[in-house]
């Protein structure tokens, strides 16, 4: 069987949008891992445990803090 130029793009687009095999987790998977953990130290609510982590998480990864002076 012979492959073309045209067969590759086809392959290539098609795997364009799939995560690469060393992509770092999810901050759901982080987020998930912090609640099982302080439901280990004591936490009594896993959703409660599970948010809190998820918005901590949220506001490291997707947020500044800079203070900028509007002029």
């Amino acid at each position: 069987m012979e492959v073309t130029v045209h067969d590759i793009d086809e392959v290539s687009i098609y795997f364009q949008e799939e995560l690469s095999l060393d992509h770092e987790p999810s901050l759901n998977h982080w987020a998930w891992i912090i609640a099982e953990g302080e439901m280990e130290d004591g936490g009594t609510n896993w959703d409660y445990e599970y948010e809190r982590a998820w918005m901590s998480l949220d506001a490291e990864f997707n947020y500044t803090y800079e203070y900028r002076e509007v002029v």
